[in-house]
């Protein structure tokens, strides 16, 4: 909210004070305007976030799927280990840059997750974050659940960049990306729900 904004609404609520009514309706019209414009923001910035987080955990998945023929059961232990680092993140338990100094220190990896555009809107600025996060979680996850070193997460890391710029050739777009990965997620899993009621 701008200067002017937030002066007028400065001298609505001081005209409200004084008992005008006019003044106080206009100064509450006012305030329910703000408050409704707070929350379609919200909304909206909700919005993006989850749909990067659901296009970069596509992105991961194929990528690991492609790359290192990971197939269903993998996938969903890459996911799940995922989304327990994206949720330490996030809660401020670690944070992208620990997480960078960590892999720099310790296995002398410098994959450059902090990469920033200030000149980028608000929901580009959106997006940036959540890949950061995303990939720090990535990169932790297959350190952590599958004991990728140096080599393999700069390799594994190169083809998410792969296939990001695969994405930006427009060769293949986010939807198709994902159905992708829920078949090979689903193609599994009947298998094994009717092994099992057999049983």
């Amino acid at each position: 909210m701008g200067s002017f904004a937030r002066k007028r609404g400065r001298d609505l609520k001081k005209k409200a004070h004084t008992g005008d009514k006019k003044a106080v309706r206009e100064y509450r019209q006012a305030r329910q305007a703000v408050k409704e414009s707070m929350v379609n923001q919200l909304k909206r910035d909700h919005k993006c976030r989850r749909e990067s987080i659901h296009n970069l955990m596509a992105c991961f998945l194929m990528t690991m799927h492609e790359s290192y023929g990971f197939g269903r059961d993998k996938l969903l232990r890459l996911r799940d280990k995922m989304q327990s680092e994206f949720d330490a993140i996030v809660a401020g338990n670690v944070s992208v840059e620990e997480i960078a100094e960590y892999l720099k220190s310790e296995l002398d990896l410098d994959i450059d997750i902090l990469e920033k555009d200030p000149n980028a809107g608000h929901y580009r600025q959106i997006e940036f974050k959540v890949i950061q996060q995303m990939s720090a979680a990535f990169l932790m996850a297959l350190l952590d659940e599958y004991g990728f070193k140096k080599k393999r997460l700069e390799n594994a890391y190169g083809y998410v960049i792969g296939l990001s710029d695969r994405l930006d050739k427009k060769e293949m777009d986010f939807p198709e990306l994902c159905a992708k990965v829920d078949a090979v997620i689903n193609r599994g899993k009947g298998a094994k729900n009717n092994g099992k009621k057999a049983a």
